[in-house]
C-alpha cells in the first residue's frame, strides 16, 4: 500500500492507496511511526482503499489509542462501502471519526486543537476548561397542544433534550409507552410510566425514521461554548461540578448567563459504569423555566432540571471537545442501560461537561421541516426521513411530482431556508437502493463529464431502509424565482413551430456530447431491447386484458382491413430465439428513459435533463426511438373507433419506410393538431438518428428500440383499452416492417 504524508496547518494527512491487508498494515505502521508531529489529531484519507483486513483494522485501532493518549484521535475521510461495512461489523464506526471530505476533516482537527486550555480548582476539584465555540446556542421549549395532541419530531430536530415523550410510528399506539425521555442527536431513551420500569432505546438506522412524540420537553440547539474536565480524589455530585464550572467560566465567557445548558458524561464512583446527563441549570427566579417540574436546587441560587442515561461501562467512551463525537462513541444498544432522573446524589469520580450558553428561548416546533406534497401520493415513512435528512438546512419544502416513474419518484422542490428565503430550485429523486446507486454512477460517469451545464449536480444523498434519495440542483438556473416546467408543458401549449426548436436544442446541442461520439461495435439488439425486463408479465397481461394469444401467427386489424403478424408471438418466440444474436452497429451514451418529463425548461428556454438511472452506452438510436411512442400514444385524441382508425393509418405510413433517411409520410385524415405535431417531431427524431449512425440506413435497430416502448403501453394501467389496442396494432406493423426488412 502506498502512503503519502502531507500537512495542513501542522496536521498530518496520510493519503492511502492500495490494499490495507497484512503487508499494507506494515507499510502503514512504518509510515505513521516516521511522522514527527505533536498535533493531537491526524487525518487518514481512505479514498484509494477498497479493501481492509482485520490486521489493517488493528493498525488503525492502535494508532487511534495512541492519539487519544494525547487528547486527540484519527479522522477517517472518504470510507468506501466495503471498508465501512467492516467498521460496522466491528462496531468501530461510532468509535472512530468518519467524514466525507478532506476539508471537513481539517476543519474538525483545527477546531479541536485551537482551543486554549486553562486550569482551575474549585471545592477541591480540578477543572480543565477550554473554549470551543464563539457562537451562542438556543434553548428550545417543546410542548404538545392543549387538546393533548403530541408533537412529533426526529432526533435531529430535538437535539439534546429531556422531558415527557414516547416512541412509535403512530401516536396512538405510542402513547402506551409515554414517560421520561432523554434524547441526543444519535440516540434516545424513554422510561415508560408503567410498573415494569424497563427503559426503551432507539439507536442506529431506526433513530432517523422513528419519531419521538413529545408531550413536553426542553432542548438545546447549537454548539457548546465550553468543555470542562472535572476530577477529584473523592466522589462528588454532578450538579456540584456543574456549579463549580459555571462559577469559574464567567471570566472565560465574559458574563454570568441566567441559564446554562449542559451535556455531561461521567464515571460513577459507586459502580462499574458511567452516565450521560442532559439538563438546564438556571437562576431560580427565571420566569420562563421556574415552573418546570422536578427541579433540583443547586448552590448559588440556581436550580437544575434534566435527565440521564446510565451506561454499562465506560471504557468505550471517547471524550473530546466535540460533543457529537463523544455521543457517537456510546451510540450502542449494548452500552445503553436505563433512563434515570438527574440524580443530585449520584457520586462521580470524574466528568466531562459541555456547557451551552443559550442566547434565545424559542418553541422547538418552529424549526421542524414542513413538507408539503402536491397531489395524492402513497407517501412512505422512509421517504419522509430521506427528505428531512437531505433538506435539513431548510425550513419548508414543497414537493411536486415530476412524473410517476415505474420504480422511482422524482419531485420538483421549492424550498425555503431557515430564514425564510427561497432557495435555488432543486429536484429530489427517491428510488430503490440499487437504482439510485446506478444513478449516482451514471451522473458521475456520463453527466458531469459531458453535459454538466444542462444536467443536474448531486448536492447530497441519503438512504433509509430499502430506499435512497438524491438531491439535485441546476448549474445554469437563473435564481430562486426561476420557474422550471416540463418540456411536456411546452409541447402541449405552444405552436409546433416553437416546439421544434426545443427538440433541436435537446438533440443537437444539449446531448450532442453523447450522440456525436458513436462507436462501431457489437450489439445484442433483441436482448437489450426486450420489454420483459421492466414488464415481465406483459404476455400474461396481453392475453388477460386484450385476449391476445401468445401463439397465434396473426391478428386481425379491421381498422386497416389487414391481417398482421401477431406481435405477442414475435415477443415470445423471436426475442428468445435471437437473444444471443449480435451484430455490428453504432453505440453511444444514451439517456435510456428520455421522455418529455425528464427534460425541464426554464424561463430563458434553457433545457435541463434529469433522471439518469438508465444512462449508459447502448444502441445509438435508443433515445430517439424512445421519444416516438410518447408523442404518438400520450397526446393525440383517441376517443372513438374512428380516431383509432385514423391513427393506425398514420402509423402505417410511419412504418412503411425502409431506410432511416426516408422522410416518414404524413397520412392522416383527422383534424387533431397534435397528430401533425407528432409527425413533425418524429421526422426530426429520425433525421437525428440517421445523423448519429453516420447515415447507416438499416431500420431494424430503430424498430426494435421503438418496439420495446410500444409493447410497454399494454401494461400502462392508466391508459384505455383503445390506447392499448392502438399499441398492439402499432407493434404488429413494426413486426411486419422487421420481417419484410429481413427478407429483402
Amino acid at each position: 500500500m502506498d502512503v503519502q504524508v502531507s500537512f495542513a496547518d501542522r496536521i498530518p494527512i496520510l493519503t492511502l492507496n492500495g490494499r490495507f491487508d497484512g503487508f499494507g498494515a506494515l507499510q502503514f505502521d512504518e509510515a505513521a511511526q516516521g511522522i514527527a508531529s505533536d498535533a493531537p489529531f491526524w487525518i487518514l484519507e481512505f479514498g484509494g482503499v477498497s479493501f481492509m483486513s482485520s490486521v489493517g483494522l488493528r493498525s488503525i485501532v492502535e494508532l487511534e489509542k495512541t492519539r487519544r493518549a494525547r487528547d486527540g484521535g484519527l479522522i477517517l475521510v472518504a470510507i468506501a462501502r466495503a471498508v465501512r461495512q467492516l467498521l460496522e461489523i466491528s462496531k468501530l464506526d461510532n468509535w472512530l471519526r468518519l467524514v466525507s471530505t478532506r476539508d471537513e476533516a481539517v476543519a474538525m482537527a483545527r477546531a479541536a486543537t485551537s482551543a486554549t486550555v486553562t486550569s482551575h480548582e474549585a471545592s477541591g476539584r480540578a477543572i480543565r476548561l477550554r473554549r470551543v465555540a464563539e457562537s451562542t446556542s438556543s434553548l428550545e421549549w417543546w410542548k404538545g397542544a392543549a387538546n393533548g395532541q403530541l408533537v412529533s419530531a426526529t432526533l435531529a430536530d430535538l437535539g439534546f433534550a429531556f422531558g415527557l415523550g414516547c416512541f412509535g410510528e403512530g401516536v396512538a399506539e405510542a402513547r402506551a409507552g409515554l414517560g421520561a425521555f432523554v434524547s441526543t442527536p444519535l440516540f434516545a431513551g424513554v422510561l415508560p410510566a408503567t410498573a415494569h420500569g424497563v427503559s426503551d432505546f432507539i439507536t442506529g438506522g431506526v433513530s432517523t425514521t422513528m419519531p419521538v412524540h413529545v408531550q413536553s420537553a426542553l432542548g438545546l440547539c447549537g454548539a457548546p461554548a465550553l468543555v470542562a474536565e472535572v476530577s477529584a480524589a473523592h466522589p462528588f455530585r454532578l450538579l456540584d461540578a456543574i456549579g463549580d464550572v459555571a462559577s469559574v467560566s464567567g471570566a472565560e465567557l465574559g458574563m454570568n448567563p441566567i441559564a446554562l445548558g449542559f451535556v455531561a458524561i461521567g464515571d460513577r464512583s459507586d459502580q462499574a459504569g458511567a452516565c450521560l446527563a442532559v439538563g438546564i441549570a438556571h437562576d431560580s427566579h427565571d420566569a420562563v423555566l421556574r415552573d418546570w417540574p422536578g427541579q433540583i436546587p443547586m448552590a448559588g441560587g440556581r436550580t437544575a432540571a434534566g435527565g440521564a442515561v446510565t451506561l454499562r461501562r465506560r471504557d468505550t467512551v471517547r471524550v473530546s471537545t466535540d460533543v457529537i463525537d463523544a455521543v457517537r462513541s456510546i451510540n450502542d444498544p449494548d452500552l445503553l442501560n436505563g433512563v434515570v432522573g438527574l440524580d443530585a446524589d449520584a457520586p462521580l469520580s470524574r466528568v466531562t461537561i459541555w456547557l451551552f450558553v443559550p442566547g434565545t428561548i424559542r418553541g422547538g416546533a418552529e424549526k421542524l421541516l414542513k413538507i408539503a406534497i402536491d397531489g395524492d401520493l402513497d407517501w412512505r415513512p422512509e421517504w419522509d426521513a430521506i427528505v428531512r435528512r437531505l433538506y435539513a438546512d431548510c425550513q419548508s419544502v414543497a414537493l411536486t411530482p415530476l412524473h410517476g416513474g415505474y420504480n422511482s419518484k422524482t419531485f420538483r422542490v421549492v424550498a425555503y431556508d431557515r430564514e425564510g428565503r427561497r432557495t435555488l430550485p432543486t429536484v429530489l429523486k427517491i428510488g430503490p437502493l440499487a437504482i439510485t446507486a446506478r444513478e449516482e454512477v451514471a451522473n458521475r460517469e456520463y453527466v458531469s463529464r459531458f453535459i454538466l451545464n444542462n444536467g443536474t449536480t448531486v448536492l447530497g444523498g441519503a438512504e433509509e431502509g430499502d430506499w435512497a434519495g438524491l438531491r439535485y440542483n441546476f448549474l445554469g438556473v437563473n435564481g430562486p424565482e426561476s420557474r422550471l416546467v416540463w418540456l411536456r408543458d411546452h409541447y402541449l401549449r405552444r405552436p409546433t413551430e416553437e416546439v421544434l426548436p426545443l427538440f433541436d436544442t435537446l438533440l443537437t446541442r444539449v446531448l450532442k456530447p453523447w450522440y456525436a461520439q458513436p462507436k462501431w461495435e457489437q450489439v445484442w439488439l433483441y436482448r437489450d431491447h426486450t420489454p420483459l425486463r421492466l414488464f415481465p408479465q406483459l404476455l400474461e397481461v396481453a392475453e388477460r386484458d386484450l385476449g391476445l394469444s401468445n401463439d397465434a401467427l396473426t391478428i386481425d386489424c379491421p381498422e386497416l382491413g389487414l391481417e398482421l403478424p401477431n406481435p405477442m408471438r414475435f415477443l415470445k418466440h423471436e426475442y428468445a430465439r435471437r437473444a444471443g444474436e449480435s451484430r455490428l452497429w453504432y453505440t453511444a451514451i444514451c439517456h435510456g428513459d428520455l421522455n418529455l418529463q425528464n427534460v425541464l425548461v426554464d424561463e430563458r428556454e434553457n433545457l435541463y435533463v434529469i433522471d439518469f438511472s438508465e444512462t449508459r452506452p447502448r444502441n445509438a438510436v435508443s433515445d430517439f426511438a424512445r421519444l416516438e411512442p410518447i408523442v404518438k400514444f400520450e397526446f393525440p385524441r383517441l376517443e372513438s373507433d374512428e380516431d383509432l382508425r385514423q391513427l393506425l393509418e398514420f402509423e402505417e405510413g410511419l412504418t412503411g419506410v425502409t431506410r432511416l433517411s426516408d422522410p416518414p409520410p404524413f397520412i392522416y385524415r383527422g383534424d387533431d393538431p397534435l397528430v401533425a405535431r407528432a409527425h413533425a417531431v418524429i421526422a426530426r427524431l429520425r433525421r437525428a438518428a440517421d445523423i448519429v449512425t453516420l447515415f447507416e440506413q438499416d431500420m431494424t435497430p430503430y424498430w426494435l428500440a421503438m418496439l420495446e416502448w410500444t409493447y410497454s403501453v399494454i401494461c400502462y394501467v392508466q391508459l384505455s383499452a383503445r390506447h392499448k389496442r392502438y399499441a398492439v396494432c402499432s407493434a404488429a406493423l413494426i413486426c411486419r416492417a422487421i420481417q419484410e426488412g429481413a427478407s429483402t
